[in-house]
């Protein structure tokens, strides 16, 4: 008995695992220009174009969402004023020479803000305390985020969480050359 052994099904016995009587050859594939050529067939595939950073207007919204504040608040936090916040909510495109680098200041805000309110179990109220809270002897995460020190706003933020505790390896200046340290007591 003869088979007769077409392209599509050599292919598909390939795939499975099947037995082949002869070789099968890959399909001719051209990834090269817009136009793919996967043997016979042609495929038109659109560009990719990255994907754009988070939009000010989410940025904002999602910030106001996880620490409850007022578009007030929000503004001077970022420092800029409360109808800045309303516009960037409302759609208003930042223009940098208007604003400086309010898109810098907003960026940085959310991202301290978004792991605070991962930290405070995201709860908005203990965010918002959490940042408006100072630790004993420093600024607030809101005074540092007004003074541009995000880094120190996590900090300070983190440190009202869980505040140091005395006997703990802190200190506040570093050890002076030339002194030493008990290995053992």
């Amino acid at each position: 008995m003869t088979t007769v052994l077409d392209t599509a099904n050599l292919l598909n016995d390939a795939l499975v695992g099947s037995p082949l009587e002869r070789i099968v050859v890959r399909p001719h594939l051209n990834t090269r220009s817009a136009v793919w050529i996967v043997g016979d067939w042609s495929a038109v595939f659109p560009a990719l174009t990255p994907r754009p950073a988070p939009d000010l207007q989410r940025m904002v919204f999602k910030v106001r969402e996880w620490t409850g504040w007022s578009a007030r608040r929000l503004g001077d936090a970022i420092g800029t004023s409360h109808t800045t916040v309303y516009g960037i909510e409302g759609g208003r495109r930042v223009t940098e020479g208007h604003s400086g680098d309010l898109r810098r200041r907003i960026a940085d805000a959310y991202d301290v803000i978004e792991r605070i309110f991962l930290l405070a179990g995201r709860d908005p109220k203990a965010t918002a305390r959490l940042l408006e809270t100072a630790p004993v002897g420093r600024r607030s995460g809101v005074e540092e985020l007004q003074a541009g020190e995000p880094s120190r706003a996590y900090l300070a933020a983190i440190d009202v969480l869980r505040p140091r505790q005395p006997g703990l390896l802190v200190a506040d200046h570093p050890r002076q050359t030339g002194a030493t340290a008990a290995l053992h007591e």
